[in-house]
């Protein structure tokens, strides 16, 4: 799909909870119904996306995990847009056994990662897998017609591999490209 109908803008998280601990919480039964937004967060990314340049058409997917969850909701407010709508595509990238640790380790598994893009060592779920699950979600969005605006609101890791992959790097590269900041939003 190299000719887009729709025009994609990606929008990592807000600053959450797990953000603030220092943790990594990647298994969706801790991601859903816990570590959400850190304090006044969903507040401030309201008001700053009220006086945005974003549409207010804007067809909004989000991850199923609270923190964007909630940054989805705070734009849908601001903007008067839809409701979001939740796809487990859009989930944060599994972490095996690093999941619940600090986020000390994230650098451990990118280095892994930037040895062999199907890296799954400690039970990782591998660039390649992550891709291929936020690319099925884009295809299937172009499928259902174009010249809309979509925003999809995820996380750090599986956000930058779509934008390594979409930008014809190898999916092992995906720490060569500036991670996406929380609350920052890309264009794809």
């Amino acid at each position: 799909m190299e000719t887009r109908r729709n025009r994609y803008l990606l929008l990592r998280h807000g600053r959450s909870l797990a953000n603030e601990a220092g943790l990594i919480i990647s298994d969706p039964r801790d991601g859903i119904g816990a570590w959400g937004l850190a304090d006044g967060v969903a507040d401030e990314l309201e008001d700053r996306f009220k006086d945005s340049s974003l549409p207010r058409n804007l067809r909004i997917f989000s991850s199923p995990f609270d923190r964007a969850l909630e940054t989805a909701w705070a734009v849908a407010r601001a903007t008067g847009g839809q409701a979001p709508t939740i796809r487990d595509e859009l989930r944060e990238r599994w972490f095996g056994s690093w999941d619940r640790r600090s986020d000390g380790f994230y650098p451990e598994v990118w280095s892994f990662d930037a040895m062999d893009p199907d890296n799954s060592r400690g039970g990782v779920e591998s660039p390649s897998a992550v891709f291929r699950r936020l690319w099925r979600l884009i295809a299937e969005i172009e499928s259902q017609g174009g010249n809309s605006t979509v925003l999809l609101v995820s996380h750090g890791d599986p956000l930058n591999i779509l934008l390594t992959g979409t930008a014809g790097l190898g999916l092992e590269r995906h720490r060569d490209i500036p991670p996406m900041e929380t609350a920052e939003i890309r264009e794809l």
